[in-house]
């Protein structure tokens, strides 16, 4: 797999607007709570005006083109578009255009030199992954399908807000991490976070999304790939792969999970289970992934 690692201070941005929206009280530098906190919450609460049933899908849509497009204007209505979010509304693509470059401009004001410094706090990353990444993708591969693997893929490197955070954007064919300069957890060490979030992009493959749906996708790809993940850095010795460990990353990486369900009673086994029977049956992916929606009651 062929790795573009792109420092981006518009991601770092946007991510940590989201960030303040979603998690406040986990934020680890208050410096860019003063400096965004404001804009940042006028932009979460005109997002959740827009598009009040599916802000989560608005954001990642917003966090992962601004990797991508400089032209804040096209940002707001390739956003928009792709949000299917108050379509052709001139005022909708300026307000959201406008959010964007307040918060960029108070950003940069706050890291004049983000993009000298960002490279050099995702080395230590970068290290990791050429001494582990092709050997946890191999395995990866070996313990699910090889063409869950794309043949390359962006990472987008942000400046950290929370510790440690990182998500997959599949339909963009990138992954957003933080370059923190340490692991957070030794027990889950950030190369395996990273390689956990490359092994989602893959799961749009029409086989997958035909299948399946990608709303449901998006919430089971998470959960799916963290067994095969924590397995293949168990046989690297970076991790292992059992119940405790299944239940830290759920946690720690934030992974969603239906807000009904106890995580450690109706998550973990079920989860741990279904990948015991996986590695005894080795049915395909999309039907070892209907089996994982059924017995996690998702639909």
């Amino acid at each position: 797999m062929h790795l573009t690692w792109t420092p981006n201070a518009s991601a770092s941005a946007m991510h940590a607007s989201q960030a303040i929206c979603e998690a406040g009280d986990k934020l680890t530098d208050n410096r860019v709570v003063e400096s965004i906190g404001k804009y940042a919450l006028g932009l979460g609460r005109w997002i959740e005006a827009s598009a009040p049933f599916d802000s989560a899908r608005f954001w990642s849509l917003l966090v992962g083109h601004s990797a991508i497009i400089d032209s804040n204007l096209d940002l707001a209505q390739v956003v928009l578009r792709k949000g299917a979010v108050r379509l052709g509304d001139k005022t909708a693509i300026s307000q959201l255009a406008g959010f964007v470059s307040d918060i960029e401009a108070a950003y940069n004001q706050l890291f004049p030199k983000f993009h000298e410094q960002l490279p050099l706090r995702a080395r230590p990353l970068q290290e990791h992954w050429l001494g582990f990444g092709p050997g946890l993708l191999a395995h990866l591969g070996r313990l699910t399908q090889k063409d869950l693997l794309v043949s390359e893929a962006r990472v987008v490197v942000l400046q950290p807000i929370l510790a440690g955070a990182g998500v997959a954007h599949i339909d963009q064919n990138l992954v957003r991490i933080e370059a923190v300069l340490t692991n957070p957890m030794v027990e889950l060490p950030e190369v395996v976070r990273l390689a956990w979030l490359l092994s989602q992009l893959q799961l749009d493959l029409p086989i997958h999304s035909e299948t399946i749906g990608m709303n449901l996708l998006t919430r089971l790809g998470p959960l799916a790939m963290l067994p095969p993940i924590l397995a293949a850095a168990e046989v690297m010795e970076l991790s292992k792969c059992d119940e405790s460990i299944a239940e830290l990353a759920i946690e720690q990486w934030r992974i969603p999970v239906p807000k009904d369900k106890e995580i450690h009673v109706e998550i973990v086994p079920v989860l741990m289970d279904w990948w015991e029977t996986y590695l005894q049956t080795r049915p395909a992916w999309h039907t070892a992934l209907q089996a994982l929606a059924k017995m996690l009651s998702l639909g």
